[in-house]
């Protein structure tokens, strides 16, 4: 399919969203203890996360042990003997002690707990207590570890806080998935992890991911030119906006000038020196749905902090960890096939160093950005045409937040009235 015209580079698309305003915007949500633990009450405890991805856990026994600060523990996530994934809460049953100290991966065939010796198999069942006549009417089938909602879609691994959320993942990502599917995301592997902790609120930090006008100035260093379109500003075009979750696509620069090293990694494999055949018929499938000329990858935010960016021949995801209003871990992870010759594994890592120099200057700005914000001196940020991902951001999260206003108050009504 061809790139409609009139959604272009040049095309304004804030005026299609009348619903999202194109006044000001508060800093209050950037800011605020309040609004953030209703953020963390309202959003994040009804939301699915992305965990990460099962190419990270590929043999029993296999786990990654996560602090999940906004939901106020610590999660598992294993491979069992069986090949089944699952989620557990990191806490023995017998005095609530945590089984696995160190957030990270490693790989074990139980989880026993340093103080008392009781041992959980990778299926989460009570294997094994010392002492175990001492307990009275203890039921070892009773005693596994406490689950974790956690559901899989296209090797994604996504967790929830409620026991029984109300939407299956798959209802939750709606037409989003259906933007990505066909795209062969369980075929592909983490090759590269960058984490960083950051002293930012997470939309501060999500923000420059999700729009592109920063890239002329801030990547001015590691891609000058590359996605540096007509006048020195990169554009995201083609936006969609899948109710909670919103798409975009970024072109490149159709004038760029590979290097000499750009050029000899594009030989060897497919990254973010290449691009995307113009040739529709060569493109991978589940990216591009306008099928733009120049493509470099698309955008896909799913609500509330998780992105998922794929692009021709390797994707890229990142997460966003809120620990309080001004805290955040962020994650981000490249993926790739199993590279079938050392060819491919150099173009492949000149891809990976290329991203972690662009993630540099990124991050390198954020912090400043956080502090400025709370330092008073301005009360509302300005967004532009570009910045349509994170008016739509502040829109779906104030809705959810006035409907819990409103419900609370009507039942604190209710109860008065009775």
């Amino acid at each position: 399919m061809s790139a409609d015209e009139s959604k272009s580079f040049d095309h304004y698309y804030t005026p299609e969203h009348p619903e999202l305003g194109t006044g000001p915007v508060s800093i209050e949500p950037y800011v605020s203890p309040e609004y953030f633990e209703l953020e963390r009450r309202c959003v994040f405890r009804r939301s699915w996360l992305l965990f990460g991805h099962v190419s990270e856990l590929p043999n029993a026994g296999d786990y990654k042990v996560r602090d999940v600060a906004v939901f106020g523990t610590s999660i598992i996530v294993v491979r069992g003997t069986d090949g089944v994934v699952r989620a557990f809460h990191n806490v023995c049953r017998h005095r609530g002690n945590r089984l696995v100290f160190d957030n990270g991966r490693g790989n074990a065939p139980a989880f026993v707990c340093r103080m008392h010796g009781w041992a959980y198999g990778t299926d989460g069942r009570l294997r094994g207590v010392p002492e175990q006549d001492r307990f009275f009417d203890l039921d070892k089938k009773t005693c596994g570890l406490p689950p974790v909602s956690m559901e899989i879609w296209n090797g994604f691994v996504f967790i929830h806080a409620e026991a029984e959320p109300a939407q299956s993942l798959r209802e939750y990502l709606g037409p989003l998935a259906i933007d990505m599917d066909g795209y062969p995301f369980e075929r592909m592997r983490v090759v590269a992890e960058y984490t960083a902790n950051l002293k930012a609120n997470w939309k501060t930090v999500l923000n420059i991911f999700q729009e592109a006008y920063h890239v002329a100035t801030v990547h001015r260093n590691v891609v000058p030119t590359q996605a540096d379109v007509k006048g020195g500003s990169a554009r995201f075009v083609h936006f969609r906006l899948h109710g909670q979750h919103r798409s975009a696509s970024l072109p490149m620069n159709p004038s760029f000038q590979r290097s000499p090293t750009e050029l000899l990694a594009g030989e060897f494999s497919l990254g973010f020196s290449t691009g995307t055949p113009n040739d529709p018929a060569q493109a991978w499938p589940g990216m591009n749905p306008a099928g733009i000329r120049d493509f470099a990858f698309d955008l896909n935010v799913v609500f509330p902090s998780s992105v998922i960016d794929p692009a021709q021949g390797w994707f890229f995801s990142y997460e966003f960890w809120p620990a309080s209003v001004d805290e955040t871990q962020f994650v981000t992870k490249i993926y790739f096939e199993e590279p079938k010759s050392w060819g491919q594994r150099i173009g492949q890592e000149f891809t990976i160093v290329q991203v972690r120099d662009g993630l540099l200057e990124d991050l390198a700005v954020l912090e400043p950005n956080q502090a400025a914000m709370a330092s008073g001196a301005i009360d509302s940020v300005i967004l532009s045409d570009q910045e349509l991902a994170i008016r739509h951001q502040h829109h779906v999260i104030d809705s959810i937040l006035r409907t819990a206003r409103s419900n609370s108050e009507a039942a604190t009504t209710a109860k008065l009235h009775r």
